[in-house]
């Protein structure tokens, strides 16, 4: 509910699937914002991010620790892992290959805003269509997704920003 600006990666992906969904995501939540909340996103490159951006601005970040440098400069400060071979959340591990990683959670470069990782609205165009009461975050702070989108894991942090 605050400003945003959605940051793509520039940089080769670990793998093509979370390639194939940050494109794929960014592109319908671009499309989604513009038709249905008549704007248009602020969309830059991960590269050309600056620090009066992080000041005054929530972070979407898009992409992996390899193909996105924000999401490499923050990944090793938020409460999952998430090497090349693997995500951690938890006790929890799965390949990194075929799974991806969304959340949202306090910024640890700035923490009067959130970064949030491979994810926009988590509702679609069919809920536009609908009533507002369709408007509503479906995953919770954070998930794992399967290349199609299945959710495998979600669930909530607790108060202290912490996994349950």
């Amino acid at each position: 509910m605050d400003a945003f600006v959605c940051v793509r990666p520039t940089g080769p992906a670990w793998h093509p699937v979370t390639e194939e969904w940050a494109r794929k995501t960014l592109d319908v939540f671009s499309w989604n914002f513009a038709k249905w909340l008549r704007g248009d996103v602020r969309i830059k490159d991960d590269r050309a991010v600056s620090s009066s951006d992080v000041a005054d601005y929530n972070l979407i970040l898009f992409g992996d620790p390899g193909s996105n440098s924000m999401i490499a400069r923050v990944i090793g400060r938020l409460p999952i892992r998430w090497t090349k071979h693997e995500i951690t959340v938890g006790t929890q591990t799965f390949g990194a290959a075929d799974h991806i990683p969304v959340l949202v959670y306090p910024n640890p470069l700035n923490p009067k805003r959130y970064v949030v990782i491979n994810s926009g609205h988590t509702f679609g165009e069919a809920d536009f269509r609908g009533t507002n009461a369709w408007l509503y975050p479906r995953l919770g702070d954070y998930a794992v997704l399967s290349p199609t989108g299945g959710v495998v894991v979600s669930g909530f942090f607790d108060e202290s920003w912490q996994l349950k």
